[in-house]
């Protein structure tokens, strides 16, 4: 089950302005939700160890809720490499649903907005660095 840090959670009612992001600050936005039921789950990681689907090796976990399509996290890192997972759990049972076949039937979404072919995304394609002066990654929503 995916243990829950809520570092600092602030959501997003309009389009994003070009705003510096304050130093050490990973901030996540998300856009395309389908609805606003149940809670976002943001799972960061610091290697390919568990990366993306094994929350419990996350090496911070962040919750959110989802307004107007959009939700946001903005999280304390101290400069490094990182990628992220991102789980729209609509029912609220903190994990992914999926189907019998492994296909997910809630929506989801990587940092770079990295895509699987015939599997879940690779590390090397989510993976990026924030440098002191932060970093926002926009991650785009993604439903079968």
């Amino acid at each position: 089950m995916l243990t829950q840090t809520l570092i600092t959670l602030t959501l997003a009612l309009a389009p994003e302005p070009a705003a510096p992001v304050p130093a050490g600050v990973l901030s996540i936005r998300m856009h395309g939700f389908r609805n606003a039921e149940g809670q976002v789950l943001v799972a960061v990681f610091r290697g390919s160890d568990g990366f993306p689907g094994d929350p419990n090796k996350a090496w911070k976990t962040a919750v959110a809720k989802v307004s107007n399509g959009r939700a946001r996290v903005d999280l304390a890192v101290p400069p490094g490499e990182y990628a992220f997972a991102v789980v729209h759990d609509e029912n609220g049972n903190n994990a992914m649903d999926t189907t019998w076949v492994g296909i997910p039937k809630e929506g989801y979404g990587t940092s770079n907005n990295a895509k699987g072919r015939f599997g879940p995304p690779k590390y090397r394609d989510a993976k990026f660095s924030v440098a002191e002066a932060g970093v926002v990654q926009q991650i785009a929503i993604v439903y079968w």
